[in-house]
């Protein structure tokens, strides 16, 4: 996998957590347990924002740049993570005037689909938080 492959996972990844904050943003009304995992996704952008910003600053070559490579290679955690994301957003679609409303009444219908990607979630900012440790020895 080319670099600009690998970043290009992580910023579509990035584009969709965003994107996953905002809905999550939306839910006005919803349970704490909504706004709990605003927090958590939040979590995760800052994380593979810090794995972005360390890709551009590394060499293509290190031995822990081509470890990372893994994390996007295709049904790898940041695909697995994406492909999540993009089956919720088939649900509820960007917010806007009538969508928020319907949003914040969606919310107990899509918890579960939520709770499946908080796990893929995890176990990416697992990954990530790894990737990040390893990069200092």
């Amino acid at each position: 996998m080319d670099p600009l492959s690998l970043t290009a996972s992580i910023v579509a990844v990035l584009k969709l957590t965003s994107d996953a904050v905002t809905y999550l943003r939306d839910v006005r009304d919803a349970p704490k347990e909504c706004r709990e995992r605003m927090v958590e996704v939040s979590n995760l952008n800052t994380l593979l924002l810090k794995l972005d910003l360390r890709l551009s600053e590394s060499n293509a070559k290190d031995p822990w740049y081509i470890e990372v490579r893994s994390l996007a290679v295709k049904d790898g955690p940041l695909d697995q993570y994406q492909q999540a994301l993009q089956h919720l957003f088939a649900k509820v679609k960007p917010a806007n005037g009538i969508r928020r409303l319907a949003n914040t009444l969606m919310w107990t219908s899509i918890k579960e689909d939520v709770a499946s990607i908080l796990t893929r979630m995890e176990r990416l900012k697992t990954l990530v938080g790894i990737a990040l440790e390893m990069d200092h020895l």
